[in-house]
């Protein structure tokens, strides 16, 4: 699979989806922070932990969560998929925008609990 083609006909590496420009970088740290987001939030309404104290307790499950997806999101690319194709309502403009704000706004929730020492929610 690290030596597929892509649709026109030139081969598809791993260095080249995860080239500075290439599609894997911000595709898949969008999708880690989608889902990284909307846990840690839900986590937070249920236990009222902050989400460094929820890493602490089950970082086992958190990475194997992590990397099913960023091995989920390889493999296609890897395929030569260029992940150009719209669903419905789901486009990818629309993927790398949410992943975009979830990614500044994990980082803000971050940044947050650590100054005021307490969840944010």
């Amino acid at each position: 699979a690290v030596g597929a083609t892509s649709e026109s006909g030139k081969s598809v590496g791993f260095g080249d989806v995860m080239a500075f420009s290439g599609i894997g970088p911000e595709t898949i740290n969008g999708r880690l922070a989608m889902l990284g987001f909307v846990a840690a939030v839900g986590a937070e309404l249920s236990t009222g932990e902050p989400v460094l104290q929820q890493w602490a307790q089950e970082p086992f499950l958190i990475f194997a969560t992590f990397a099913l997806i960023i091995a989920g999101s390889l493999v296609p690319f890897l395929q030569g998929n260029k992940n150009k194709e719209t669903v419905g309502p789901w486009s990818p403009s629309a993927e790398l925008l949410n992943g975009r704000a979830a990614m500044i706004g994990f980082a803000a929730m971050l940044v947050l609990e650590a100054v005021n020492g307490r969840p944010l929610i």
